[in-house]
């Protein structure tokens, strides 16, 4: 997340959402009763002698939403926002009526709260807190994938198919199979990504020596041996890889999976400094005994309600507790699903469950 303004005192925030990361961070500090300011989109009609009541003009406009509802559909990667307009740019949009907005990576806004609380900026900083982002690519001959590991999410950016079909075929004629992935990670990199490389045989030297030669990508990458898938299933499969763990040993996806590893070795042993499930995760978190919290961005197919998710993600943390999202697809993730969505190690043991 990208925070371009920060007011305390004034209750003032400005944002952009850069992944669905960001989107939960976002949930967890827009309430009903603040105001977002943002650049959004009306249908206006006109109201001349021969226009058709049916039709508008579709307008570019600043408006100020008096937030009335938030949700949160993680499974297509969207923040909703609906609320009450109470300023508008253009004389045109009445200030009368609703509006709602659907908040995806990319999107900016200004958040106004009438009291910016210490919580608020710890919530605000742990979304900064991630670790850097990983350009991923898993390689051979045949085919490649490229994957964006940002906090705990890994999204793919991109799989391509060489068109290779036999052993015979010659190195040069795989240049614009290369030049595609060189382009696919100039086009995805910003400063500050680490480029990793990895799949089995030659081709991934043959890659990095291209990546080398590029004044951004050239900066900091890194390629791994010993590692043999490619294409999407290569990216997936390689962030589980040690060596790879090792790459990305700051990295929020990796603290995470330690976390869980612990979470299942206490099980494994009887420890009863845990908690699963969000009623035992809620009675943990009132009682200040969270020390780490990891909840999926699939959770609340778990029937657990939206607002109550929140309100004990914002417990944990105001009690000293730190919260981690964790992407489903991820084999931590799905490890945590199996268990409710939600997992919390404790500081100390709760009596009433004795």
């Amino acid at each position: 997340m990208i925070v371009s303004q920060l007011i305390p005192k004034q209750g003032i925030c400005s944002i952009i959402v850069e992944s669905p990361d960001d989107l939960w961070t976002l949930r967890r500090l827009v309430s009903p009763g603040d105001t977002v300011v943002t650049r959004s989109s009306r249908v206006v009609k006109s109201e001349g002698e021969y226009s058709r009541p049916d039709r508008g003009e579709r307008v570019k406009v600043t408006i100020a939403l008096a937030v009335e509802e938030v949700s949160l559909d993680s499974s297509v990667g969207r923040l909703r926002i609906r609320g009450r307009i109470v300023e508008a740019s253009d004389d045109l949009v009445s200030t009368a009526g609703t509006h709602s907005l659907s908040v995806t990576p990319g999107y900016g806004l200004t958040l106004k709260k009438q009291e910016w609380t210490p919580l608020h900026t710890r919530i605000l900083n742990s979304s900064k807190d991630n670790g850097g982002r990983f350009l991923i690519v898993a390689i051979d001959r045949r085919e490649a994938g490229l994957g964006l590991l940002s906090g705990s999410h890994l999204g793919i950016l991109l799989t391509a198919d060489s068109g290779a079909a036999g052993k015979g075929v010659k190195e040069s004629d795989a240049g614009p199979f290369m030049k595609k992935i060189v382009e696919a990670l100039r086009n995805s990199w910003r400063e500050g990504d680490k480029v990793v490389i990895a799949g089995p045989g030659n081709t991934k030297l043959a890659l990095a020596t291209k990546v080398a030669a590029e004044p951004d990508l050239g900066k900091n990458y890194v390629v791994v041996e010993g590692f043999d898938l490619a294409g999407g299933d290569g990216v997936r499969g390689l962030i589980k890889f040690d060596a790879f763990q090792k790459v990305a040993r700051d990295s929020v996806l990796v603290e995470v999976q330690g976390i869980v590893n612990e979470l299942i070795r206490r099980i494994a042993l009887g420890d009863t400094r845990i908690a699963y499930t969000l009623p035992r995760v809620k009675e943990a978190a009132e009682a200040g005994a969270v020390e780490s919290c990891v909840v999926t961005d699939n959770v609340f197919t778990h029937n657990v309600d939206e607002e109550t998710v929140v309100d004990v993600l914002n417990t944990i943390e105001e009690r000293g507790g730190k919260v981690y999202l964790c992407d489903s697809s991820l084999e931590a993730g799905k490890q945590v699903s199996s268990f409710g969505g939600i997992m919390a190690t404790l500081r100390y043991p709760l009596k009433s469950w004795r």
